[in-house]
């Protein structure tokens, strides 16, 4: 449910607990109704800045030694009208969500930017209030299905907007990564890169020019060489002027 539902809700769920105790108990339950009105300001509304300062400073804590902060959010007041906020954070090599139950006490889950893919921002309706939505689909490395997705609701556009960010490059770094391995890997279980024919290889002698260029541009189109490993070996192999 978006944050403008509800807010939708909470705010119809008031009216008819007002309109109930008007017609059903009279004045002296209004006065209790706005009684537990000043209650929820009280424990909900006021005091906002220095509960927001106290769950930072428990994000902070949750930290280990090596990572750096990337960015931090916290959910909007709006957003969380019947609960504690939600706390997120990037880091060099996570991402955090706090969840803080109404008695106190907190619920952290992390989720290693490895794992996390297709980073989506969008704004919510009146987003000044609102604020942005941020998700994550995880899907854990080696495995193509999508397990399921890390939602952040209701953060300032501004911060969101920032997270959003930083999830942006630490996707692209480990795409790059990932590219790496698989390179690597294939190289390996090709037993390297070894064209027969031109000198100090190792390869077999007597195969063609044309069957070296075949096997280079395999290698490429494989991904287990790059552009520039792939002139370097044509070169070598049209050096030699075999033809």
């Amino acid at each position: 449910m978006t944050p403008l539902a509800n807010f939708a809700r909470f705010v119809l769920l008031w009216i008819a607990v007002f309109v109930a105790a008007f017609l059903g108990l009279g004045w002296w339950a209004i006065a209790i109704v706005g009684a537990l009105g000043v209650v929820y300001w009280a424990f909900v509304v006021r005091g906002v800045e220095e509960r927001k300062a106290k769950a930072l400073e428990k994000l902070a804590s949750t930290l280990m030694a090596s990572e750096q902060k990337l960015a931090d959010a916290i959910q909007l007041r709006l957003c969380a009208l019947t609960s504690r906020r939600l706390v997120v954070a990037a880091t060099s090599s996570r991402v955090i969500l706090i969840e803080r139950p109404l008695l106190g006490g907190f619920t952290m889950k992390d989720y290693q930017w490895k794992d996390l893919h297709d980073a989506t921002l969008s704004e919510n309706l009146l987003p000044n209030l609102f604020g942005s939505r941020l998700t994550f689909a995880i899907r854990r490395d080696g495995q193509e299905q999508v397990e399921g997705v890390v939602l952040a609701d209701g953060l300032e556009q501004r911060v969101a907007s920032t997270l959003y960010t930083a999830a942006q490059e630490q996707e692209q770094a480990w795409e790059e990564k990932r590219r790496v391995r698989t390179m690597e890997e294939a190289r390996a279980s090709s037993g390297g890169i070894t064209l027969g024919g031109y000198p100090g290889n190792g390869g077999t002698a007597g195969v063609s020019t044309l069957d070296e260029l075949e096997r280079a541009k395999k290698l490429l189109d494989s991904g287990v060489i790059s552009d520039v490993e792939f002139n370097e070996i044509k070169s070598k192999i049209l050096s030699k002027q075999v033809f």
